[in-house]
């Protein structure tokens, strides 16, 4: 039998969506593969939602937001998607590399690897026409990381959920848009 992690690789590799069929992007990449399916990130939902909660109990700074407004102040809508990407890449090559956290996360291991799946087959292309103001935003939350020291870990993992939502939001063909008066998510 093949393990979670190892069928969401399946599962997320079979759906891929070729560039000729992807939106292209407001920024001029016509090729570009950015968008997510939305029923690819419900798949891991309920994973990523117990990781977070688990985390959130370790969590004691309950002023600081690394993926909230902040982030995405004043960008286009395809500059989202491209902070997103930055950040998963951010927390997948730094913050989340520590052996200890695996212990301490039991679902850690498999949110990883569908994020670096993701990340290689819906996000890897994602780009904006303004990135001076997306790497400031990206900027900011790795200050604010660091300014955590430790503690960053939690935070982060703590948030999970929050950035799934805000990949769902954004970056899916099931998120939201403008006007839509159906939107839940958990307050910025």
């Amino acid at each position: 039998m093949y393990s979670l992690a190892t069928v969401v690789v399946l599962v997320l590799g079979g759906f891929a969506v070729p560039g000729s069929t992807a939106p292209s992007l407001k920024s001029g990449a016509a090729s570009a593969v950015c968008q997510v399916e939305g029923h690819l990130l419900r798949q891991m939902r309920h994973k990523v939602h117990a990781l977070s909660k688990d985390a959130q109990k370790h969590d004691e700074d309950t002023e600081t937001r690394l993926v909230g407004k902040d982030l995405f102040g004043g960008l286009e809508e395809s500059g989202s998607c491209y902070v997103l990407k930055e950040v998963i890449d951010f927390y997948l090559g730094t913050v989340l590399q520590p052996d200890q956290l695996h212990a301490k996360y039991s679902h850690l291991n498999d949110v990883k690897e569908f994020l670096a799946v993701l990340m290689k087959r819906h996000m890897s292309a994602c780009d904006t026409e303004d990135k001076t103001k997306a790497n400031k935003n990206i900027e900011r939350l790795k200050q604010k990381v660091e300014k955590l020291g430790e503690a960053s870990e939690a935070k982060v993992v703590g948030e999970m959920f929050i950035l799934l939502q805000e990949i769902t939001n954004r970056c899916s063909t099931a998120g939201w848009k403008p006007g839509h008066q159906g939107r839940s998510r958990i307050n910025n």
